[in-house]
């Protein structure tokens, strides 16, 4: 140290050495602030130990507060689009699509290091990325059937017979036949095919040729020729007489108008009451009508003249026109056999029939023609005289 001429000390190397002591022990408590020691003083010789200081500092996060940076870090929730995956379905109309399976947008936790310019990211590096929801892929099935298409029609819909056609147990001309479908029935079409369809009618698969089958789409009145062939169909000896025909009123006024037979229109002019009959006893309307046309001869008979008795209702054999009924005129005749046949003949007793009637069940021996035979006529082909009536009316439609 030495003195001016003024007297004042000169520091000048003192104050220099006193800086770089200083930025050397700012450098040491920047290097060991995240730690803290410990000494063991049980141990002879002096442990120093770390230990992860719980404030630790982020260097990334002191970095860029410490710059003049247009970085930053982010910490958050992102979506992720699911893609979609095209399969090709030969049992949906050609290009139409249908979801097999839905898509589902997943979610990942993101921590990524973004750049700015000018208020715009240019830049962003993917530090982090944990899956917290799984993408869910969309898939599309694309119909490529061409007759589907042609039909519009879908599988499990209705297809119709423009012609009886043999239904096979293998898509081939000479596979076995299982059945013969009438023309105009319908079938359900479970696969689709441009020469073969596989189909099921009443509980049994197989499979058509596609030559004479046709769609509601295609032939519009085809529904209404199915139905009355259906009903032709299902019209035989043993079928269930206590239900409803099926018929409509239009359908009765058909097959009563213009029978040669009906010379007296008595039929003719009573089919509404017929059809009435049927829904409110729960009786085949037709099986009752061809019981009439067989008992009256189509209402020529002495009873049916002068006592309005159709139905021969209790003309005994001892003295048929004195033990039978009389009438006050058709319709009461023909609701109160119907009545008679419901609760007597066609169901067991204990059967709610409708408006506080309830079946007996006295004569019941099943529901079809001939077991109303075995209480209802002596004749023992009374019921095959009553079901070539029934046909002949059936056939008319």
């Amino acid at each position: 140290m030495k003195k001016n001429q003024d007297g004042t000390i000169v520091i000048k190397f003192s104050i220099v050495w006193f800086v770089i002591a200083i930025i050397i022990i700012a450098l040491m408590i920047s290097f060991f602030k995240n730690y803290i020691f410990a000494t063991n003083e049980e141990e002879k010789e002096a442990i120093v130990a770390f230990e992860p200081n719980q404030k630790s500092v982020d260097v990334i996060e002191v970095m860029l507060e410490n710059t003049n940076s247009n970085k930053k870090m982010v910490n958050e929730q992102r979506d992720v689009a699911y893609t979609t995956e095209y399969e090709d379905n030969p049992n949906l109309p050609k290009e139409e699509q249908q979801v097999k399976q839905e898509g589902k947008i997943g979610k990942v936790q993101v921590t990524a290091l973004q750049e700015y310019q000018n208020g715009e990211m240019i830049n962003e590096e993917i530090i982090e990325s944990n899956t917290i929801e799984e993408v869910v892929t969309e898939i599309i099935y694309v119909g490529t059937s061409e007759f589907l298409s042609k039909y519009s029609v879908h599988i499990d819909d209705q297809m119709y017979l423009l012609e009886a056609e043999d239904l096979k147990k293998e898509a081939s001309d000479e596979a076995e036949t299982i059945c013969q479908i009438p023309r105009y029935l319908n079938v359900t079409i479970k696969e689709a095919g441009e020469e073969w369809i596989k189909v099921t009618y009443q509980g049994q698969e197989g499979y058509l040729k596609t030559t004479h089958i046709t769609s509601e789409a295609v032939t519009p009145l085809i529904t209404e020729k199915n139905r009355i062939a259906t009903l032709k169909n299902n019209l035989n000896i043993d079928m269930d007489l206590s239900v409803p025909s099926g018929l409509t009123l239009s359908d009765y006024k058909t097959v009563f108008a213009n029978n040669l037979s009906d010379k007296n229109k008595i039929f003719e002019q009573n089919a509404e009451n017929f059809y009435k009959a049927e829904q409110k006893y729960k009786i085949n309307g037709i099986f009752l009508a061809a019981i009439g046309i067989h008992e009256s001869a189509w209402g020529t008979s002495t009873l049916a003249a002068d006592k309005n008795n159709l139905f021969g209702y209790a003309a005994y054999d001892r003295d048929p026109y004195n033990s039978a009924t009389t009438f006050t005129d058709y319709e009461n005749a023909i609701n109160t056999v119907a009545e008679a046949l419901s609760i007597k003949y066609l169901h067991v007793a204990g059967t709610t029939i409708g408006e506080g009637l309830t079946a007996t069940g006295i004569y019941f021996n099943g529901t079809s023609l001939k077991s109303v035979n075995v209480r209802y006529a002596s004749d023992e082909n009374w019921a095959d005289k009553v079901f070539t009536y029934m046909q002949y009316l059936y056939n008319k439609l």
